[in-house]
This record gives structure tokens, sequence and C-alpha cells, in this order.
């Protein structure tokens, strides 16, 4: 006589205790690997959650009925079956699959007496967990390390130096610049959940980075896209964290420890834009040209500008200004980011200030603590060959909003 459980939801192990003609069987989680950890969406955890619930019952029901019942199975790897006969031997067994084959190759497992309480208790060499967080689809690991931050090649201005070594946290980013499309589908949310803008956000299609939104549009989307995934916000209206940043022109505090989307600080942003390697003019190495950004063109005017001709690339002029691509038209760089050199500019966290560079910490900086505008990086569409440099730092107020910034984001581990 069997009683099947359900089939793993995430990892094809199943385990079963045979006593004399009874068995019984029941799937327990096992470490998930970091791909299958990044892969898994809230939905797989609700999923497993439930079969969790209706295996308990089961579980109760087979009970009932004097049918052996694995009653628990520990995060260490301990099993506990119940409702055995006592004296008699009990076998641990485990399959992929409900139809087998079953198995034991456990040394000690495969003859286990079980006890006056009619019960068994095993450690099975095995260990298993839930994961409660996901990554976003559409978003890379960053990896933890060093990385020199600035000019080395001495032709940006001088709030690039001096050369200094940072080391950032690892984090998730945005593979592509927010797009229009996702823009509004989070804004349709916004709705009737208390968020307002300064700007509409547009777009020259869905697929095209959505631009004219200022600093603080950004943030609030930040926050919103949070919510809509069920994560905490990153942004609130006051030092004790306690309202979430919604609305207004005010200056939000960040809860830098939320697993939400924020913005990204200006060291995350060059350290992703690199790519890996060090000391590159661009994420892909020393040279530009239409093949491999848009941005507009003057080789008369830098030498690492290799571009035929000068001027905006014409195969993306149709249809008038702005001259946007979609995301991702061109190759990634060694995170798999796509577009870390023109396009849009993109907002960063930071304040800007000149001289920072000279105090700033060796890990995970996150700017000056007060000023009057916020970093932008990563070129644009209609600047030339400089400003794409992964070294370069642009700002503007955080009010001001134009067809030339976007932004994406991020989030903490």
């Amino acid at each position: 006589m069997f009683a099947i459980s359900p089939k793993p939801v995430v990892s094809q192990l199943l385990l079963r205790v045979f006593v004399v003609h009874l068995e019984f069987e029941m799937t327990f989680c096992l470490p998930l690997q970091p791909e299958q950890a990044q892969n898994k969406s809230m939905r797989n955890k609700t999923r497993t959650m439930s079969l969790g619930l209706w295996a308990l019952t089961l579980g109760a029901t087979v009970a009932a009925l004097g049918q052996p019942v694995i009653t628990s199975f520990s995060g260490n790897g301990v099993l506990v079956c119940s409702n055995l006969t006592a004296g008699s031997v009990a076998v641990i067994e485990w399959a992929s699959s409900a139809t087998g084959p079953w198995t034991n190759n456990w040394a000690g497992l495969d003859a286990v007496t079980v006890d006056s309480n009619r019960m068994i208790q095993v450690s099975v060499p095995m260990v298993y967990r839930v994961r409660t967080d996901f990554v976003s689809s559409g978003m890379a690991l960053i990896p933890a390390g060093l990385f020199v931050m600035g000019d080395t090649f001495g032709e940006g201005s001088s709030g690039e130096l001096p050369l200094h070594m940072n080391y950032v946290s690892a984090f998730y980013m945005d593979t592509h610049e927010v797009t229009w499309s996702l823009w509004f589908t989070v804004k349709l949310w916004n709705g009737g959940n208390g968020y307002s803008y300064e700007n509409l956000g547009v777009g020259k299609a869905a697929d095209h980075p959505v631009h004219t939104v200022n600093w603080r549009d950004c943030v609030k989307w930040c926050n919103a896209r949070s919510e809509v995934d069920g994560l905490t916000p990153c942004y609130y209206n006051e030092a004790a964290l306690t309202t979430i940043y919604k609305s207004g022109t005010g200056t939000p505090y960040p809860k830098w420890g939320a697993n939400g989307y924020r913005l990204p600080t200006e060291a995350e942003w060059e350290k992703a834009a690199r790519g890996g390697p060090i000391g590159r003019r661009f994420p892909w190495g020393d040279t530009i040209s239409w093949g491999q950004a848009n941005y507009t063109a003057w080789p008369l005017g830098y030498a690492y500008d290799v571009n035929a001709t000068q001027g905006y690339n014409p195969a993306w002029t149709n249809g008038g200004t702005p001259y946007t691509t979609v995301v991702g038209t061109f190759a990634a760089n060694g995170y798999g980011l796509y577009d870390m050199a023109g396009n849009v500019f993109e907002w960063c966290w930071d304040w800007y200030s000149s001289t920072y560079y000279s105090s700033s910490p060796g890990t995970d900086p996150r700017g000056a603590s007060s000023g009057t505008s916020r970093v932008l990086r990563g070129g644009v569409w209609n600047d030339v060959a400089n400003g794409a440099r992964c070294a370069n730092r642009y700002y503007v107020n955080p009010s001001y909003a134009d067809y030339s910034l976007g932004f994406r984001c991020v989030r903490g581990l």
C-alpha cells in the first residue's frame, strides 16, 4: 500500500520509509544552487508553502489510517517517522521521482529498528532550505570586489580625480535601462496607492528607455516597483524610516538594508559599467564607434572616436527626437549589462561634489552628504564620445528632466 506525496517543486527528490509492505513517501526541498536561487520567483515560494501544508494534512490522514507517516524533516537533515510497529525494521530510501527507481546507498539507513514509541529518528545525509528572497528577471549579479575608480587616462575633468581604490559589495543591477513599457506598467499600479510624480515620463517606443524623469520621480518609482514585487521599499520621508517616500519634493532618506529597488550609487554604477576589467575607457575597450553605442560621433574631436563619419547615427533618427535606441541594441559588457555607454544618461543616488574623490571612503561610498545636484552617468544619444567614458561624471539639479535623462535600478543582496 502506498501513500504518494506531491511532486517536488524545487528539487527532484523523494524520500520514503519502507516497513514490511507499507511505504510512505514525502518530498522535501534540497539546497538551491546559486543560479537556481536567482531564477525562482515568488510564485515558486508560494507554491512550495502550499504543498507543504497539503503534505501535513495528508500526513494526519495517513496516520489516522494506521499507516507510517514522516512527521518532520528538519533543515539539518533529521527525519522523524511515526506510526510504525515497535521492534520492526525500517528502510529509508530515496528517488528522483514518484515512479522510482528507489534506492538506498546511505550507510546505516538500510535497517533501522523502530523504537518502543513506534518511531524512528535518523540523520539523512542532506540538508534543505527554502529561499524567501528572489531576483527579479532582467537583473545581473555584480560581484563584490575592488576596482580603480576615476579617470585613468587623464583626459576628463578634475572631478574624476584622484584615482582611488574602492571596494563595492555585491548587488544586482537591471541589465537594461528602465523601458517606457516597464515605467508605465508600474505607474498603472501607482494610481490608487498614493504615488505622485512631477513628470509623466515618456519614451519613443515601449522598448526604448523612459526619459524626461527627474531624480525624485525615479526614486518614487523605485519604491513603487518594490511594492509591486512584494519587497521592502528603500526610500522614506524621515530619518526614522517610518513612512514610504511616495510624493512631494523633499529629500528622501535611504534604508540601505532594504531588499527593494533603488538607484545605484555612483561607485556601484562605475564598477558595473567597467564590466570587470580595470582601466578601460569604455565598457568594452578604449575606442568607440556607432557599432558599440548610441552617441554623437565626432572623430575630429577625439582620437578614440574611430567612427568613419560624425553626427547622429542615421539608423536612429527616424521619428524625430529623441534619437534613442531599443534597449539592448548593442553588445553587453562583461557583467551582461547593456547601454552602459550612450542612449540616455542614468541617474545615480549621490549628491555631486567635485572634490568627493579626495575624501571618499574605501568601502561602499555613497556620495557627499549634501549638495545641489545629483550625479548622472553613462553618456547619452546627443553627447559626444567623451561623455560615454566609464569615468565621466555629469550632474544636474534633481528637479531637472528632459529627453536625455533616464535610469536603471539596483538591489542589494
